[in-house]
């Protein structure tokens, strides 16, 4: 197994992210945060997953789920269903299942279709959970 392992950390004094995939290593991200001076930051592990679109997945994350029409007859109605949002969730960590999940699924199933759309995360874009 190869995954890539990356992670943002949130100053929460400056409410911005720095990115590890930035630095040649985790060692020196962490480096970086002390250098900064920040010392109040959230850490955000990367899911190992990409949305529908390239964007990579990382915990926190407010993704889109879209409906995944199987069997539906023609490529038209498969466009039209594929359209429809069925939820819009944070991604987090199962402790129980010992994986990544939007509420009460598995990222992991739910990414294989790629029918995750990655819209803000929890700091940045809260409204977005509002009616949800």
């Amino acid at each position: 197994m190869n995954r890539e392992i990356k992670c943002r950390a949130r100053d929460k004094v400056r409410e911005e992210y720095l990115y590890s995939d930035k630095f040649p290593s985790m060692w020196q991200f962490f480096k970086e945060l002390e250098h900064r001076g920040i010392r109040h930051f959230e850490t955000e592990w990367f899911t190992g997953l990409y949305d529908k679109n390239g964007k990579a997945i990382y915990e926190g994350d407010k993704v889109k789920e879209y409906r995944v029409p199987l069997g539906c007859g023609s490529k038209e109605k498969w466009e039209e269903l594929s359209r429809e949002v069925l939820r819009v969730a944070s991604v987090v960590w199962d402790n129980e299942e010992l994986t990544y999940s939007v509420k009460d699924t598995r990222i992991g199933v739910l990414n294989g279709w790629g029918n995750l759309e990655v819209i803000g995360n929890i700091w940045e874009n809260p409204e977005l959970m509002e009616n949800v």
